[in-house]
C-alpha cells in the first residue's frame, strides 16, 4: 500500500532534495491544473500543457531556492493563472525569475484570511471572464491585460474600433454583473 503524503510534507520532501516528491506534486495536480488552464484558455489543451508543464518548472525552481511556508494547492494555481495571463499576453512573453521570486514572498508575507479572500474573489473573477464569449473574452484580455490598442484589437478580431469598444463594454458588463450575484 503506498504511502500517501500531505502537501506540506511533499514541499518539504522536495526542499529536501527528494526530487521523486515534485513527481508525486505533478501526479496529483496535473489534471486540475489542466482543466484549469484549459479553460483559461478558451478550451485549448494544447496551449493548457505549455502553460502547466512551465508551471511546474518555475514551481520546482521556487520550492527548491525557498522556504517560505505555502498553501501548495493554490500557489500552484496562482501560478498557472499567471502563466495563462502571460500566454494571451504574447506567445513569446517570458516571465523573469526575480517576478517568480516576488510572487512567493507576496504569497508567504500575505496574511492568510486575506489570501483567502483575495483567491476567492480572483477565482470569481477568472470564472466570469472564462465564461465570457470568445470574442468579448479576447477582446477584454487583450486590453486589460496585454494593453493592446483599440486598433490593434480590431486589426486581431477582424472587426471595427467601434467593434472592439462593443465587446469591452459587454465583457466589463458581464463580469461586473456576475461579480455582483
Amino acid at each position: 500500500m503506498p504511502l500517501t503524503f500531505t502537501d506540506e510534507q511533499l514541499v518539504a520532501r522536495v526542499r529536501a532534495g527528494d526530487d521523486r516528491a515534485f513527481g508525486d506534486i505533478v501526479t496529483r495536480y496535473h489534471e486540475p491544473l489542466m482543466g484549469f488552464a484549459a479553460r483559461m484558455l478558451g478550451g485549448s489543451h494544447a496551449d493548457a500543457d505549455d502553460v502547466v508543464q512551465d508551471a511546474f518548472i518555475r514551481a520546482h525552481r521556487a520550492l527548491k531556492a525557498s522556504d517560505h511556508p505555502m498553501a501548495l494547492r493554490s500557489w500552484l494555481y496562482m501560478i498557472v493563472r499567471n502563466r495563462a495571463f502571460d500566454h494571451h499576453r504574447s506567445a513569446s512573453a517570458r516571465r523573469t525569475e526575480s517576478d517568480e521570486r516576488l510572487e512567493l514572498v507576496a504569497v508567504a508575507e500575505a496574511d492568510p484570511a486575506h489570501r483567502a479572500a483575495a483567491r476567492e474573489e480572483l477565482g470569481q473573477v477568472v470564472a466570469s471572464i472564462v465564461s465570457l464569449p470568445e470574442r468579448q473574452r479576447l477582446a477584454l484580455v487583450g486590453r486589460e491585460l496585454n494593453g493592446d490598442s483599440h486598433a490593434e484589437l480590431a486589426e486581431a478580431l477582424r472587426t471595427t474600433i467601434p467593434g472592439v469598444k462593443s465587446l469591452l463594454v459587454r465583457s466589463r458588463q458581464t463580469v461586473v454583473a456576475a461579480m455582483a450575484a
